[in-house]
């Protein structure tokens, strides 16, 4: 037996448990934001994220705010955990 929305199912429950805090191992810092997420969900969609994981055990990333701003990651954060993007023109 195949359930035919796995993986909609999935994302959809971690999405959950990141917006709640629930199981989050790792925290994403641009200036005085912070972020909530899976260490295994970002390094499972990011090259970027996976060679940090893989190269430190720290759960805090610190990313230089004059490189990434707040609002454009919590875009990229929302896409990574359910598959949309929604972009403003002010981003």
């Amino acid at each position: 037996m195949q359930y035919s929305h796995h993986c909609e199912h999935l994302l959809e429950r971690l999405n959950k448990q990141r917006e709640a805090g629930f199981l989050c191992d790792c925290t994403i810092e641009i200036g005085e934001f912070q972020f909530k997420a899976h260490r295994n969900v970002l390094a499972s969609f990011s090259e970027y994220f996976g060679a940090i994981y893989r190269s430190t055990s720290e759960n805090n990333v610190f990313l230089d705010q004059s490189q990434v701003k707040a609002d454009g990651f919590q875009k990229l954060l929302e896409f990574i955990y359910t598959g949309t993007l929604n972009l403003d023109r002010d981003i």
